[in-house]
């Protein structure tokens, strides 16, 4: 929704750098209030994709638009795409089609984001762990077992954060870019409409996965850009501040440090944590998440959570088997 601004360069990075010959694409539009539609429809025209199916939609929330989607895939496997998120690198889906494809085990391959204010987004995501969920590898700011904001994190640059020599095992990931096969997408039955209408549902989804015991990988070569500097307001109602800051970022975002960047995004009170209606609704994700998996997100109780899922994909990270399966998976992508 309302990604206009940032469509033109979606689409022509993904042109650019795809060089895998039978694709498909699936485009939803969950009732955009900018220019993103006139910009879907010209590219759907413009034929520059051999299939391209454009979903006109109301706005209900991107579950729905994403088990909309699901509902229109022909292919055997799934790319998830954010509209406001570019991938980088070229061939890039050769190679996440090569890590799924080397082991039946794997589930999910993610790439890495990085946000366009240089910062990283996730390289993955570690959830079930004693620190709580929060992207790989940010550092968390408050102590462990009380934390109150998966946001509360240090996120380090680019080039301070070591993407290793391959892919590595993680617990779960976001979703900028996903692959993963329509089978299991429909096993799992879609993004679950608990997380209605926005935020976790990706990092649910690749935990679905290790329940019907699948592993998740990041394959690092695979870089995503996330321009969030470009997407337009996702309400009618947005203050003044975001507009400005908005502008400010798409002007003169590359120029400006990151430090001061920070200080007016607190100012103009852009965090989730300072937003009482995103805040709400954080909190109803954080006790619905509780509900379903049956450990706090931010402060699990890790006994409980061996209990549950000890001999489980879950627990893979402290079962030496399934961490040693992971290393062979990814050595024989390596060699491949």
């Amino acid at each position: 929704m309302n990604n206009g601004p940032a469509l033109d360069v979606f689409f022509r990075t993904l042109e650019r750098n795809t060089t895998y010959p039978d694709i498909e694409m699936v485009v939803v539009d969950d009732g955009s209030t900018d220019s993103s539609l006139d910009v879907l429809r010209r590219w759907r025209d413009s034929r520059r994709f051999r299939e391209f199916t454009l979903v006109e939609r109301e706005h209900s929330g991107i579950i729905d638009t994403l088990n909309e989607a699901l509902r229109h895939v022909r292919g055997e496997l799934i790319v998830r795409m954010d509209g406001d998120a570019t991938v980088e690198t070229p061939g890039w889906l050769e190679r996440m089609i090569a890590l799924h494809d080397t082991d039946p085990a794997v589930g999910v391959v993610a790439g890495r984001v990085v946000l366009d204010s240089g910062l990283v987004h996730a390289y993955g995501v570690n959830c079930v762990c004693p620190e709580g969920f929060h992207d790989r590898p940010t550092r968390i700011t408050e102590p462990v077992g009380q934390r109150t904001m998966h946001g509360n994190v240090e996120r380090p640059a680019e080039a301070e954060a070591p993407t290793g020599d391959g892919p590595v095992e993680v617990d779960g990931a976001i979703g900028c870019l996903q692959l993963f096969s329509t089978e299991l997408a429909r096993d799992i039955g879609g993004w679950d409409e608990g997380f209605a209408p926005v935020w976790f549902e990706d990092v649910d989804f690749t935990l679905e996965a290790r329940r019907r015991e699948r592993k998740v990988f990041l394959l690092p070569e695979v870089r995503v850009l996330h321009r969030v500097g470009l997407r337009n307001p996702r309400t009618t109602n947005a203050r003044r501040s975001e507009l400005a800051l908005l502008k400010l970022n798409r002007a003169i975002g590359r120029f400006v440090p990151q430090f001061v960047k920070d200080r007016v995004s607190a100012a103009a009170r852009l965090e989730p944590e300072l937003d009482p209606e995103k805040m709400a609704l954080v909190r109803r994700h954080y006790a619905y998440w509780r509900e379903k998996w049956g450990f706090d997100m931010l402060n699990p109780d890790m006994d409980d959570v061996r209990r549950r899922y000890e001999g489980t994909e879950l627990w893979w990270a402290y079962d030496d088997e399934r961490r040693e399966h992971g290393r062979r998976i990814a050595a024989a992508y390596r060699a491949g």
